[in-house]
């Protein structure tokens, strides 16, 4: 396997970081929404059709970061949670393609830098973690039908912020790597969790070097695509795959070190779209990342 990223370009959204993205598999497009600046917010949204970004609503949640947004398949509905606008948020919205809606003001507490993912298999949204209006890392639990928050654990990976989180399909699981703590000191994580929809089961705490700042992750066809972040010294630009209960290094070749980027998979094009991000600056750029079959040996 060939694991490539590719440049798209780095004309679209303004560049940004603390956004977030997810991929709406009935339209075939990947949404953005929000993200932060130096000195002001957004809430624009954006979507990427693999060629060019369009920017289709600036109305809807208030501007916002450190929110997070995934693609319900069955109500066909990007679903959006909380984050940080001044204060923190708790409210959830959904993306039906033409304009936002506003579904609830009721459920997990007000947080950012939480983490959400689609199982697509018990037909709900998972929510872990975050950080609190109190300034605590979070470990709490939630799951959304479409109608209602329930919360469904408070036990399991330890209270953190800035992870990462995927469906995986093959295994019928919620994924969870990294993230930090601030209680106690800073420390970065590297442990890998699963969630089945009754309990969180760690399953490796070797592979990607600790890590936080939303290192980007994805699940692309039978595998999980890992990208960047930060380690509390360096920004980081390695690609890791987790396929099998292993993990993987496929390349440090491709997108610049950055932390607070998102990544979404276009399952229609066989890519992994990635968008923004900081370092010393802010980026604007988009990359591409896809797994190619090697040619075949001649007979």
């Amino acid at each position: 396997m060939q694991w490539l990223w590719t440049q798209k370009q780095d004309i679209g959204p303004a560049p940004r970081v603390n956004h977030a993205m997810a991929y709406d598999g009935v339209r075939k497009l990947v949404v953005l929404f929000g993200g932060e600046t130096s000195d002001a917010g957004y809430n624009d949204t954006w979507e990427w059709d693999g060629e060019v970004w369009t920017q289709v609503a600036d109305t809807g949640p208030t501007p916002r970061r450190a929110h997070a947004i995934t693609f319900d398949s069955v109500r066909q509905r990007v679903v959006l949670f909380g984050g940080f606008s001044n204060i923190f948020l708790n409210d959830t919205w959904e993306w039906d393609g033409e304009a936002w809606t506003q579904v609830a003001d009721t459920g997990p507490t007000p947080r950012g830098a939480h983490a959400i993912t689609f199982d697509s298999v018990r037909q709900r949204v998972v929510l872990f973690g975050g950080l609190s209006a109190d300034i605590d890392p979070l470990n709490d639990t939630w799951e959304w039908d479409g109608a209602v928050w329930t919360h469904v654990a408070d036990n399991g990976p330890s209270p953190r912020m800035e992870h990462a989180m995927t469906f995986d399909s093959v295994r019928q699981r919620v994924v969870l790597f990294g993230g930090h703590t601030i209680t106690g000191g800073l420390a970065f994580f590297n442990d890998t969790c699963e969630w089945d929809g009754e309990v969180w089961t760690q399953v490796a705490d070797f592979g990607p070097s600790p890590r936080s700042g939303y290192p980007a992750m994805a699940q692309m066809g039978t595998r999980t695509a890992l990208f960047g972040g930060y380690d509390g010294i360096r920004y980081l630009t390695d690609t890791w795959e987790w396929k099998d209960l292993r993990w993987t290094q496929r390349q440090d070749m491709g997108p610049p070190a950055r932390v607070g980027h998102r990544m979404a998979y276009d399952g229609q094009r066989e890519r992994a779209v990635l968008f923004g991000g900081a370092a010393s600056g802010l980026f604007g750029d988009t990359w591409e990342l896809a797994i190619n079959q090697p040619p075949a040996e001649p007979v």
